[in-house]
């Protein structure tokens, strides 16, 4: 199940009533338990992350339940800094710095608990981690304040927030309006000081180039200056053009001045508007 884009939480309406959980910056992660083992950990396309010599710890997890499916993130450190995080120690052995947060169930027993509402799934997942919670898992937590879990994440350096109806079934596959993701977007003006135009993978379908560069960040007003991986349509050529400004479209700063998620959106040619913060 998806979520649709909500641009301010003050949109809401009155009348809804929505339950929050801290979006988490990690990958999406269901995982199938069978004889209380995970014989499976499948991403949002589908390839099952257990193959990942970092993922490798989930399948020595014993689970308080003989079948199961949950769905949650998995994370790297404190799940502020970013998918490449997950993607860098999924590969490496396992160094212990990776965790899942379980924010849903879809199966328990052989029973499918999709029909049911949300309120009702929760409680089930609960009542399935106060029986036993193993090592390096653990439940995303919720609240019923919305505005105040947004402002106090961000603060954080979090990535935004999930909204969810409390009555809503789950849906697989479908983008419903019973789930909402807030989170901020910049468009910010940059100055690219060096890099490579080499076209390096982004997650398990994207593509990226690597850009160093510097900006003004958005909270200390402070020019900074990071290395990072840039995403870039997959079938077009790149040109590096260093000592020239860009703008990048990004979706928030992570506690280590890494954009999240930024993406190449054009050179700035001389006379032309910038976007985002000054110099």
């Amino acid at each position: 199940m998806l979520c649709e884009r909500l641009d301010e939480i003050g949109k809401l309406g009155p009348k809804r009533h929505f339950i929050a959980e801290p979006k988490l910056d990690g990958q999406r992660a269901q995982l199938h338990i069978a004889k209380r083992r995970a014989v499976a950990c499948y991403g949002r396309l589908g390839h099952d992350l257990l193959r990942h010599p970092g993922m490798a710890w989930l399948k020595l997890l014993d689970w308080p339940v003989r079948m199961a499916v949950l769905d949650g993130e998995v994370c790297a450190g404190d799940g502020r800094e970013g998918i490449h995080a997950v993607l860098e120690a999924r590969q490496r052995p396992d160094d212990g710095s990776m965790s899942l947060l379980a924010f849903d169930i879809l199966i328990l027993e052989g029973r499918s608990l999709t029909r049911e509402s949300w309120r009702d799934r929760r409680k089930q997942l609960e009542a399935l981690f106060a029986a036993r919670q193993p090592p390096r898992t653990g439940l995303v937590p919720v609240s019923h304040d919305p505005a105040e879990l947004l402002e106090t994440w961000l603060a954080w350096g979090g990535e935004g927030i999930v909204l969810k109806d409390p009555t809503s079934i789950y849906r697989p596959g479908v983008r419903s309006p019973s789930w909402l993701k807030v989170k901020p977007k910049l468009e910010l003006s940059v100055l690219v000081t060096g890099g490579s135009a080499t076209i390096v993978p982004w997650g398990d379908s994207g593509a990226a180039i690597t850009l160093e560069f510097s900006y003004v960040h958005p909270r200390s007003q402070m020019r900074t200056i990071v290395k990072q991986a840039v995403r870039v349509p997959r079938d077009e050529e790149f040109t590096l053009r260093v000592g020239q400004e860009a703008e990048l479209l990004c979706w928030g700063v992570m506690p280590s001045t890494l954009l999240r998620h930024p993406q190449f959106v054009r050179w700035v040619e001389p006379g032309q508007p910038r976007k985002g913060f000054p110099k």
